[in-house]
């Protein structure tokens, strides 16, 4: 028995008897006693990822200090986040790039997104090939990369999988169970509906399938397909239900809205039901690390109807006025919070039954910041922009750890160091006692070399749990956020043009909001224009920084202040842009 687990043995011995008696004492406390002597020496892992979360969409990130604030705050209610946040560690500075398949590809494989893809990825080009490169030929991990998964499986982990994957999907190599996962029950693209589980109504995006593809599958050792009708029906769906049926945000025919789906076909219902089990039957002796990928709140944002009711009440309780009227879509677009919400607390819960919580480290993140746009209605106040552009609501976003396995003596705090969405692959290798060099990739690049083909660059990863505890930067030198970005703490260097380029208020949008929209189709992987060229800067609010816009996000997170025109950071701004020259010369090459 390790000195920590005699001490807590010696503790629970020594604990005084409560209300219930001495014998009833003794037996809880040997109770606890059995459950951490059968607990793993690592903890176990519980990763919540959710999907283009905003900055504003955690209550505990609201203030009231304005009319409009308060209507803000009075519509945003997520209880259970906020109580883990405030019972962990808050990461202020974690920083992703601006879209999900990048920040995912980062995640899974500790590098840099600029060192692990090819730009961004849609759903069309993560099904492309250059068949002269069988490794980095494909969007998404090159092959011969090692995933997190692997690495924990290395440890003796089980590793399961929930929800949005969205790091590549060419090869059985791309997916999550060729990344080290055990079991995967989810989609592999970026969105499907929340009810019939495809594409269909998604006419802005033409995938090589027609959008006929039912994106929603289940992989472990035996089986490898698609969600057949007995295992929706086991995760509490009737399947028959959604056949060639499009359906309203609140699960509802299109033809005939009277006829709703229970509220257990909702893809996030089934999801929680599955990762419940998996906790459930998890034989407690062996570290567990369970990723489960919302999709929420992400577009198309659908909802069941029971939560807007609850929502609306909610808001109501409130008491605060609304001086801006609710438009539907962010009231779905809240009560997609709460629901997402609602998830997180339910699976907390099944880990506290099952007497897994004391040992669980539980890390919470989005892949990037909310899309600030009409069509998913979501903003990121008071930073300014959204997904798809380097601004601090684009790449900055709500991040924290929490559970037992966090020491009581760092609970509440804040953590300002810079923390990189690839950190977490060293920063978990680290708890898991494996190192985090990915000794598969170095081994294969010596092939790659000798035919001519781009070799892998190595892990970027920087292990933080250390940092973590004690408040220190892991992160001082420059930190290349994209292909158009550099961050020197607290310097951060933006080029060229983004879309998204405003300030939201904290009430967004309202009913006089026009702009801005998505303004391209994607088909077969290629945009095609909504407008012509100005009119798209404008109803896009493209702002282009050129050579260089420069803030100290520091002293300014709104990004208000463009120092570059000032004569004091001349020479920090021409430091700066060599440096992320430098920095791009060792990107992933096609």
């Amino acid at each position: 028995m390790s000195m920590a687990r005699r001490a807590l043995a010696c503790c629970l011995l020594l604990a005084k008897p409560d209300r219930c008696g001495a014998e009833c004492a003794v037996d809880l406390l040997q109770r606890k006693l059995d459950l951490e002597l059968s607990a793993p020496s690592v903890p176990h892992v519980l990763m919540i990822v959710a999907d283009d979360l905003g900055w504003a969409d955690l209550r505990s990130r609201r203030r009231a200090e304005t009319a409009q604030e308060a209507q803000g705050w009075a519509e945003t209610h997520t209880p259970n986040l906020d109580k883990l946040r405030a019972e962990g560690v808050s990461l202020e500075r974690h920083y992703t790039t601006s879209s999900s398949p990048p920040s995912r590809c980062s995640l899974w494989s500790g590098r840099l997104p600029t060192h692990v893809t090819h730009g961004d990825l849609s759903v069309n080009h993560q099904m492309l090939w250059n068949k002269k490169d069988n490794n980095s030929g494909f969007d998404g991990i090159p092959r011969g990369m090692t995933g997190l998964g692997t690495k924990l499986k290395e440890a003796g982990y089980e590793t399961h999988y929930v929800g949005k994957w969205d790091a590549g999907w060419a090869t059985p190599e791309h997916t999550p169970l060729g990344r080290g996962f055990d079991s995967f029950l989810g989609f592999l693209q970026a969105e499907n509906d929340y009810w019939s589980k495809d594409r269909g109504p998604l006419k802005y995006l033409l995938d090589i399938c027609l959008n006929k593809f039912k994106d929603f599958s289940f992989y472990n050792a035996t089986y490898r397909g698609g969600v057949t009708a007995q295992m929706s029906t086991e995760l509490g769906c009737n399947a028959t239900l959604m056949r060639g049926k499009p359906f309203t945000p609140m699960g509802c025919d299109m033809d005939n809205r009277s006829e709703c789906l229970p509220e257990t076909c909702y893809e996030e219902a089934m999801f929680l039901q599955h990762a419940k089990r998996i906790v459930q039957n998890h034989d407690k002796t062996k570290p567990l690390f369970l990723t489960f990928a919302h999709h929420l709140p992400h577009s198309p944002v659908s909802v069941p109807w029971s939560y807007m009711k609850k929502l609306e009440e909610l808001v109501v309780a409130t008491g605060v006025p609304h001086t801006v009227p609710w438009t539907t879509k962010r009231k779905i677009h809240a009560a997609s919070l709460l629901y997402l919400d609602a998830m997180v607390g339910d699976l907390v819960q099944t880990f506290q039954e099952q007497g897994m919580y004391e040992n669980t480290l539980l890390v919470f993140l989005s892949d990037n910041g909310a899309a600030a746009n009409l069509r998913q209605s979501a903003h990121n106040y008071p930073l300014k922009g959204g997904k798809y552009a380097d601004w601090e609501g684009g790449l900055r976003t709500n991040a924290f750890i929490s559970g037992g396995f966090v020491p009581p003596e760092h609970r509440g705090k804040q953590f300002s160091g810079i923390f990189h969405i690839a950190d977490w692959y060293a920063t978990l290798c680290d708890l898991a006692g494996v190192d985090h060099v990915d000794h598969k990739s170095a081994e294969a690049n010596k092939y790659l070399e000798q035919q001519g083909l781009p070799v892998m660059p190595p892990v970027d990863s920087r292990p933080q749990w250390r940092h973590l505890l004690d408040g220190s930067n892991a992160r001082p030198d420059p930190l290349q956020l994209s292909e158009k970005t550099v961050l020197r703490w607290p310097y951060k260097l933006v080029t060229g043009s983004h879309k998204g380029s405003f300030w939201p208020g904290p009430v967004w949008p309202n009913c006089s909001t026009t702009d801005p929209v998505e303004a391209n189709l994607d088909a077969f992987g290629r945009d095609e224009p909504v407008f012509n060229e100005s009119e798209m800067r404008r109803r896009t609010f493209v702002e282009d920084c050129g050579a260089g816009c420069l803030f100290d996000v520091d002293r300014d997170p709104r990004e208000l202040t463009n120092l570059a025109t000032d004569p004091n950071h001349s020479a920090l701004l021409a430091a700066m842009q060599d440096e992320l020259t430098a920095l791009n010369a060792k990107n992933l090459q096609a």
